[in-house]
């Protein structure tokens, strides 16, 4: 399966998805979407390939492993604590 993971500039983001500067900072500031600022002040917007930004891989990540643990407590308590 090809990874079609590509990062684009600011302007060309906008150009893409038709719409503003405004609109794009929100985007961004979303968690929506990947990217980095470049020493310059550059934008750098990941699209395509795996899209979640890291920060909501670490939220959904964390909302598993207490899931999990509430799952394997429930085991133990209608098991008889075994």
């Amino acid at each position: 399966m090809p990874n079609d993971e590509e990062w684009i500039s600011l302007q060309e983001f906008m150009r893409r998805k038709k719409i503003g500067k405004e609109v794009a900072f929100q985007l961004l500031a979303s968690g929506k979407y990947e990217y980095e600022k470049t020493e310059g002040g550059h934008y750098k917007i990941k699209i395509g390939g795996d899209t979640v930004s890291r920060e909501l891989y670490e939220t959904e990540k964390e909302k598993r492993i207490q899931a999990e643990t509430k799952l394997e407590l429930l085991k133990k308590v209608l098991i008889g604590g075994k």
